[in-house]
């Protein structure tokens, strides 16, 4: 390559000119380094029988040659390897209509592209897990591919002190999200700055220019803020560095984007895990509803991976089945016929016969009750817990008092769910302690009324 300024030339005093196009493109590829191209180098000139440029004057050619063709320099980073990321210390502040309140506060994120110093800004409302993982989504979209490597402030030592950096850096979902799109994440040292200096000159950088122009707005959404920010960012990633007549959009088109890898057909989706215990009706509780597993799994604990549409289950690692979430409702079940032992068997040894027969030995009243929750169960393991926790009431309080709130519950036409039945106990409890000698306003009428302890 002819690569030689007038100052390199003098450096050179008859010695070999590197080829400084082949040290750029060779430069791209991982684990090449300067020092390894001028080995080779040296061992060129050794074998043509030439004198050579040491090593700090190769360098300085180099330099020379990426100055003079408007490149950047291909030392320590290389196009498409990594892509950093922070939470800016400052916040912008949220008005509400007047424009004269502050209501809130919005968190700015930044993200770069080292090789290029490319930029990506947006702000949420906090800094949990979700808007963490939606600002990835929403970058990796911005920059048009993901890089081999996202490092990430360990966020123990970020600007802003919060309790939940530890989740979002070392989140599941965050993990996952990672995988999902090729890249590996990489926590900074602790004490160690200079792992991530680009991204932090960035978040300064960034910070103060956005918050310098936007100082005298009153933004009152964050859909405002974005908006605003995405405009700022146009201009600053266009802007030419200093003593240079290039950019960072220009250098990230030119020399980047095509070392990106490819983003995957659908965008991830955000979900959050959560450990579950399989109940006695082979079903799992999600957001007060219900979702069946396989009854092989009774009292077992499983991982629920909750999104926005979806509940998936799994069991050690692997997962056993998908659901449709219930959204708007609460004690709807989602049930598999498949997931069901055959014949409604009795699987833990419950069972509707055995239900119903400890019923029957409470009373008649509690018996008709269990039978009306049976009578409206689509499928009846379903109602196995709710009639369960109904009828340990009677060793809870006893069998008088569950019996009689059955009665009071079936003559007004009450919903047998276990607040309500807790109600009329409770409440019966008070009218007791008000007049222990008169009760008979009371809904609970003693075990006289039933024929017991008569004296």
């Amino acid at each position: 390559g002819h690569c030689l300024t007038r100052q390199s030339q003098v450096k050179l005093s008859g010695a070999r000119r590197p080829d400084c196009e082949h040290i750029h493109k060779e430069l791209t590829r991982k684990g090449v380094t300067l020092k390894i191209l001028h080995d080779e180098y040296v061992d060129e000139c050794v074998q043509l029988g030439t004198d050579y440029l040491k090593y700090t004057q190769f360098c300085n050619v180099y330099k020379d040659y990426v100055e003079d063709q408007k490149l950047t320099m291909h030392i320590e980073r290389k196009p498409g390897e990594r892509m950093e990321v922070d939470w800016a210390g400052t916040k912008i502040p949220i008005y509400d209509v007047t424009q004269k309140e502050v209501i809130d506060e919005a968190y700015l994120f930044v993200g770069v592209l080292p090789f290029s110093q490319y930029m990506y800004a947006s702000v949420s409302l906090d800094m949990k897990a979700e808007a963490w993982i939606n600002h990835h989504i929403n970058m990796f979209r911005f920059f048009g591919g993901v890089t081999d490597i996202l490092q990430c402030d360990n966020l123990k030592t970020g600007v802003i002190s919060h309790k939940k950096y530890d989740e979002v850096i070392y989140n599941q979902t965050y993990q996952e999200m990672c995988e999902y799109y090729g890249t590996a994440v990489l926590a900074t040292r602790v004490r160690a700055p200079k792992d991530k200096a680009s991204s932090e000159g960035s978040v300064g950088y960034l910070t103060n220019q956005i918050m310098g122009r936007l100082r005298e707005h009153h933004f009152t959404s964050v859909f405002e803020v974005n908006e605003a920010i995405a405009k700022e960012l146009k201009v600053l990633n266009d802007k030419p560095f200093q003593k240079r007549d290039y950019s960072r959009s220009y250098v990230y088109l030119n020399e980047e984007k095509g070392y990106l890898k490819p983003l995957p057909a659908k965008p991830f989706e955000f979900a959050i895990w959560k450990k579950a215990i399989v109940q006695y009706n082979y079903h799992v509780a999600c957001d007060y509803n219900y979702y069946s597993v396989p009854y092989t799994l009774l009292r077992k604990e499983v991982d629920l991976r909750i999104s926005q549409y979806m509940i998936e289950i799994f069991y050690k690692g692997e997962r056993i089945v998908s659901h449709p979430r219930v959204l708007g409702s609460k004690g709807k079940y989602v049930t598999l016929e498949e997931h069901m032992p055959e014949n409604h068997k009795a699987y833990g040894n419950w069972n509707r016969e055995r239900i119903e027969k400890w019923a029957q030995s409470i009373g008649p009243n509690t018996y008709q009750v269990i039978c009306t929750i049976f009578a409206k169960a689509k499928f009846e393991v379903q109602v196995y817990n709710q009639c369960i926790t109904i009828l340990k009431l009677a060793d809870k309080y006893s069998t008088n008092t569950l019996e009689s709130t059955c009665e009071y519950l079936l003559e007004k036409h009450i919903t047998p769910i276990h607040k309500n039945f807790m109600m009329v106990i409770n409440n019966n409890q008070m009218i007791k302690k008000k007049d222990d000698r008169n009760n008979s306003g009371a809904i609970l009428r003693g075990a006289a009324y039933y024929g017991g302890d008569k004296k």
